[in-house]
């Protein structure tokens, strides 16, 4: 399993919107998105993705 983190340092607005573009960008690498994970630490915002990437051939 691999882990991508995404991070917001103004508001946390567009964190998610961050993390569906990283989707699409990696969309042939990643085999199975296993979890998304929002935190918040002050100003903070972060995502955790969790996932499988697809076997090279």
């Amino acid at each position: 399993m691999k882990y991508m983190y995404i991070v917001d340092y103004e508001d946390g607005s567009t964190l998610k919107e961050k993390v569906n573009e990283w989707i699409n960008e990696n969309e042939e690498n990643i085999l199975e998105i296993i979890d998304i994970e929002y935190n918040q630490e002050g100003n903070l915002y972060f995502a955790i993705v969790s996932y499988l990437e697809r076997g090279k051939e």
